[in-house]
Protein backbone atom coordinates (compact mmCIF):
# COMPACT_ATOMS: atom_id res chain seq x y z
CA UNK A 1 0.00 0.00 0.00
CA UNK A 2 2.38 2.65 1.34
CA UNK A 3 4.60 1.48 -1.97
CA UNK A 4 1.83 2.19 -4.16
CA UNK A 5 1.25 5.73 -2.81
CA UNK A 6 4.79 6.40 -3.19
CA UNK A 7 4.58 5.65 -6.66
CA UNK A 8 1.53 8.30 -7.43
CA UNK A 9 1.44 11.80 -7.66
CA UNK A 10 0.52 13.60 -4.82
CA UNK A 11 -2.68 15.38 -6.68
CA UNK A 12 -3.65 11.56 -7.14
CA UNK A 13 -2.22 9.91 -3.87
CA UNK A 14 -3.46 11.75 -1.32
CA UNK A 15 -7.45 11.99 -2.29
CA UNK A 16 -7.24 8.60 -3.28
CA UNK A 17 -5.65 7.84 0.77
CA UNK A 18 -7.99 9.99 2.39
CA UNK A 19 -10.96 8.30 0.77
CA UNK A 20 -9.60 4.70 1.55
CA UNK A 21 -9.56 6.41 4.88
CA UNK A 22 -13.07 7.63 4.76
CA UNK A 23 -14.58 4.85 3.65
CA UNK A 24 -12.69 2.38 6.63
CA UNK A 25 -13.90 4.61 9.18
CA UNK A 26 -17.55 4.54 8.02
CA UNK A 27 -17.88 1.02 7.00
CA UNK A 28 -16.76 0.24 10.98
CA UNK A 29 -19.02 3.17 11.98
CA UNK A 30 -22.47 1.84 10.63
CA UNK A 31 -21.09 -1.36 11.25
CA UNK A 32 -20.55 -1.15 14.61
CA UNK A 33 -23.46 0.66 15.53
CA UNK A 34 -25.57 -2.31 13.26
CA UNK A 35 -24.14 -4.54 15.66
CA UNK A 36 -24.43 -2.71 18.96
CA UNK A 37 -27.83 -0.89 18.49
CA UNK A 38 -30.08 -3.30 20.07
CA UNK A 39 -27.87 -3.26 23.49
CA UNK A 40 -26.81 0.78 23.85
CA UNK A 41 -28.71 1.90 26.43
CA UNK A 42 -28.11 5.34 27.63
CA UNK A 43 -25.23 4.92 30.31
CA UNK A 44 -23.71 3.05 27.30
CA UNK A 45 -23.74 6.31 25.09
CA UNK A 46 -22.64 8.42 27.92
CA UNK A 47 -19.51 6.16 28.35
CA UNK A 48 -18.94 6.19 24.75
CA UNK A 49 -19.21 9.44 24.29
CA UNK A 50 -16.37 10.13 26.72
CA UNK A 51 -14.51 7.78 25.44
CA UNK A 52 -14.39 8.80 22.30
CA UNK A 53 -13.37 12.48 22.63
CA UNK A 54 -10.44 11.27 24.64
CA UNK A 55 -9.64 8.07 21.96
CA UNK A 56 -10.09 10.69 19.16
CA UNK A 57 -7.95 13.79 20.78
CA UNK A 58 -5.35 11.38 21.49
CA UNK A 59 -4.82 10.00 18.64
CA UNK A 60 -4.63 13.52 17.06
CA UNK A 61 -1.96 14.30 19.39
CA UNK A 62 0.29 11.67 18.52
CA UNK A 63 -0.09 12.24 14.69
CA UNK A 64 0.39 15.90 15.15
CA UNK A 65 3.69 15.30 17.72
CA UNK A 66 4.47 12.50 14.70
CA UNK A 67 4.38 15.32 11.84
CA UNK A 68 5.94 17.89 13.85
CA UNK A 69 9.30 15.43 14.11
CA UNK A 70 9.00 13.92 10.41
CA UNK A 71 8.80 17.55 9.34
CA UNK A 72 12.17 18.48 11.11
CA UNK A 73 13.66 15.66 9.83
CA UNK A 74 12.86 16.37 6.47
CA UNK A 75 13.76 19.77 6.32
CA UNK A 76 16.81 19.18 8.05
CA UNK A 77 18.08 16.74 5.10
CA UNK A 78 17.07 19.09 2.34
CA UNK A 79 19.44 22.12 4.89
CA UNK A 80 21.99 19.19 4.65
CA UNK A 81 22.12 19.21 0.79
CA UNK A 82 22.20 23.28 1.00
CA UNK A 83 25.07 22.71 3.17
CA UNK A 84 26.94 20.01 1.61
CA UNK A 85 27.11 22.03 -1.73
CA UNK A 86 28.25 25.45 0.23
CA UNK A 87 31.04 23.05 1.55
CA UNK A 88 31.88 21.91 -1.88
CA UNK A 89 32.47 25.76 -2.90
CA UNK A 90 34.52 26.26 -0.03
CA UNK A 91 36.43 22.96 -0.88
CA UNK A 92 36.82 24.44 -4.66
CA UNK A 93 38.15 28.15 -3.19
CA UNK A 94 40.51 26.73 -0.85
CA UNK A 95 42.12 24.21 -3.79
CA UNK A 96 42.25 27.40 -5.99
CA UNK A 97 44.48 29.10 -3.52
CA UNK A 98 46.84 26.41 -3.31
CA UNK A 99 47.27 26.02 -7.17
CA UNK A 100 49.26 23.04 -7.54
CA UNK A 101 48.80 20.24 -10.18
CA UNK A 102 47.51 18.17 -7.40
CA UNK A 103 44.91 20.65 -6.50
CA UNK A 104 43.54 21.42 -9.97
CA UNK A 105 43.00 17.98 -9.81
CA UNK A 106 40.80 17.82 -7.15
CA UNK A 107 38.81 20.39 -8.32
CA UNK A 108 38.06 18.39 -11.37
CA UNK A 109 37.16 15.22 -9.49
CA UNK A 110 35.04 17.86 -7.16
CA UNK A 111 32.86 19.25 -10.43
CA UNK A 112 32.73 15.45 -11.45
CA UNK A 113 31.07 15.09 -7.99
CA UNK A 114 28.96 17.50 -8.39
CA UNK A 115 27.47 16.67 -11.90
CA UNK A 116 27.14 12.81 -10.79
CA UNK A 117 24.73 14.36 -7.46
CA UNK A 118 23.05 16.32 -10.17
CA UNK A 119 22.48 13.95 -13.03
CA UNK A 120 21.86 10.53 -11.08
CA UNK A 121 19.11 12.11 -8.06
CA UNK A 122 19.41 9.92 -5.69
CA UNK A 123 18.89 6.60 -7.53
CA UNK A 124 22.09 5.31 -7.60
CA UNK A 125 22.87 6.08 -3.74
CA UNK A 126 19.52 4.06 -2.84
CA UNK A 127 19.86 1.26 -5.06
CA UNK A 128 24.05 0.73 -3.82
CA UNK A 129 25.44 3.48 -1.71
CA UNK A 130 28.62 2.27 -1.90
CA UNK A 131 29.18 1.32 -5.54
CA UNK A 132 27.21 4.85 -6.99
CA UNK A 133 29.75 6.82 -8.93
CA UNK A 134 29.22 10.13 -6.38
CA UNK A 135 30.11 7.97 -3.06
CA UNK A 136 33.14 6.27 -5.07
CA UNK A 137 34.11 9.26 -6.72
CA UNK A 138 34.01 11.45 -2.89
CA UNK A 139 35.89 8.75 -1.58
CA UNK A 140 38.83 9.91 -4.27
CA UNK A 141 38.46 13.74 -2.84
CA UNK A 142 38.18 12.37 0.31
CA UNK A 143 41.46 10.19 0.09
CA UNK A 144 43.58 13.27 -2.63
CA UNK A 145 42.83 15.98 -0.34
CA UNK A 146 44.46 14.09 2.72
CA UNK A 147 47.62 13.54 0.39
CA UNK A 148 47.56 17.00 -0.80
CA UNK A 149 51.15 17.87 -0.64
CA UNK A 150 51.71 22.07 0.83
CA UNK A 151 54.60 23.78 0.10
CA UNK A 152 54.45 26.55 2.70
CA UNK A 153 52.69 27.54 6.37
CA UNK A 154 49.65 29.33 4.55
CA UNK A 155 49.05 26.00 2.27
CA UNK A 156 48.92 23.88 5.28
CA UNK A 157 46.76 25.86 7.34
CA UNK A 158 44.42 26.07 3.88
CA UNK A 159 44.59 21.88 3.55
CA UNK A 160 43.65 21.68 7.19
CA UNK A 161 40.63 23.88 6.62
CA UNK A 162 39.93 21.89 3.39
CA UNK A 163 39.98 18.87 5.80
CA UNK A 164 37.66 20.16 8.27
CA UNK A 165 35.21 20.86 4.84
CA UNK A 166 35.40 17.30 3.45
CA UNK A 167 34.76 15.93 6.63
CA UNK A 168 31.73 18.03 6.87
CA UNK A 169 31.03 17.10 3.09
CA UNK A 170 31.31 13.44 4.85
CA UNK A 171 28.72 13.41 7.02
CA UNK A 172 26.40 15.32 5.23
CA UNK A 173 26.74 12.60 2.65
CA UNK A 174 26.04 10.09 5.75
CA UNK A 175 23.08 11.57 6.35
CA UNK A 176 21.51 11.05 2.65
CA UNK A 177 22.75 7.56 2.66
CA UNK A 178 20.86 6.75 6.31
CA UNK A 179 17.68 8.66 4.24
CA UNK A 180 17.39 6.25 1.60
CA UNK A 181 16.34 3.73 4.74
CA UNK A 182 13.66 4.78 6.19
CA UNK A 183 12.68 3.17 9.54
CA UNK A 184 9.64 0.54 8.73
CA UNK A 185 6.39 2.95 9.61
CA UNK A 186 4.38 1.10 12.32
CA UNK A 187 2.59 4.25 13.12
CA UNK A 188 -0.13 3.21 10.27
CA UNK A 189 -1.12 0.02 11.97
CA UNK A 190 -1.43 1.96 15.20
CA UNK A 191 -3.30 4.52 13.46
CA UNK A 192 -5.79 2.77 11.64
CA UNK A 193 -5.95 0.42 14.79
CA UNK A 194 -6.73 3.36 16.73
CA UNK A 195 -9.15 4.41 14.11
CA UNK A 196 -11.44 1.26 14.52
CA UNK A 197 -11.72 1.98 18.15
CA UNK A 198 -12.52 5.15 17.94
CA UNK A 199 -15.67 4.29 15.38
CA UNK A 200 -16.46 1.89 17.11
CA UNK A 201 -16.83 4.07 20.23
CA UNK A 202 -18.50 6.63 18.26
CA UNK A 203 -21.49 3.88 17.43
CA UNK A 204 -23.35 4.90 20.36
CA UNK A 205 -24.80 7.51 18.08
CA UNK A 206 -26.97 6.84 15.13
CA UNK A 207 -25.31 7.11 12.27
CA UNK A 208 -26.99 9.97 10.50
CA UNK A 209 -26.36 11.95 7.27
CA UNK A 210 -25.16 15.05 9.71
CA UNK A 211 -23.18 12.47 11.60
CA UNK A 212 -21.86 10.67 8.67
CA UNK A 213 -20.67 13.95 7.16
CA UNK A 214 -18.96 15.39 10.69
CA UNK A 215 -17.08 12.03 11.04
CA UNK A 216 -16.32 11.57 7.30
CA UNK A 217 -14.64 15.28 7.73
CA UNK A 218 -12.31 14.31 10.87
CA UNK A 219 -11.48 10.80 9.27
CA UNK A 220 -10.16 13.05 6.04
CA UNK A 221 -8.53 15.23 8.00
CA UNK A 222 -6.55 11.89 9.76
CA UNK A 223 -5.70 10.81 6.34
CA UNK A 224 -4.27 13.89 4.84
CA UNK A 225 -2.03 13.92 8.28
CA UNK A 226 -1.06 10.16 7.55
CA UNK A 227 -0.36 10.78 4.22
CA UNK A 228 2.10 13.56 4.66
CA UNK A 229 3.72 11.98 7.73
CA UNK A 230 4.48 8.53 5.09
CA UNK A 231 5.66 11.05 2.46
CA UNK A 232 8.25 12.76 4.45
CA UNK A 233 9.65 9.43 5.95
CA UNK A 234 10.70 8.49 2.60
CA UNK A 235 12.10 12.09 1.84
CA UNK A 236 14.39 10.58 -1.46
CA UNK A 237 10.95 8.82 -3.49
CA UNK A 238 7.80 9.57 -3.52
CA UNK A 239 6.03 12.78 -4.44
CA UNK A 240 7.70 14.87 -1.67
CA UNK A 241 10.63 13.75 -2.77
CA UNK A 242 14.07 15.90 -2.49
CA UNK A 243 15.91 17.37 -5.44
CA UNK A 244 19.48 17.77 -5.94
CA UNK A 245 18.60 21.61 -6.62
CA UNK A 246 22.23 23.09 -4.55
CA UNK A 247 24.09 20.45 -6.98
CA UNK A 248 22.22 21.40 -10.06
CA UNK A 249 22.83 25.06 -9.57
CA UNK A 250 26.52 24.39 -9.19
CA UNK A 251 26.17 22.19 -12.42
CA UNK A 252 24.81 25.06 -14.48
CA UNK A 253 27.94 27.27 -12.95
CA UNK A 254 29.99 24.55 -14.09
CA UNK A 255 29.13 24.28 -17.30
CA UNK A 256 28.42 28.03 -17.68
CA UNK A 257 32.58 28.56 -16.95
CA UNK A 258 33.56 25.65 -19.55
Amino acid sequence: MIDFLISMPMIIGLPIFMVIVVVFGALVYVGAHSLLKNHIKKEHERVGRVLFRTSASLLGLILSFTFANQRVDYFRLKESLVSEASALVDIHMGLELINTNEAVGIQKEIKDYIIFVSEDGWKSISLNPFDSRSVQQFQRIHKHIYELKTENEIQEQIRNNLIQDVDEVSDFLQIRMYSTRPEQFNLVYTSIFGLFVIMVLFSVYLPNRLNLIFLSLYNGFIGMLLYFILMMNNPLVGPMKIKAEPFQILQETIERDQ
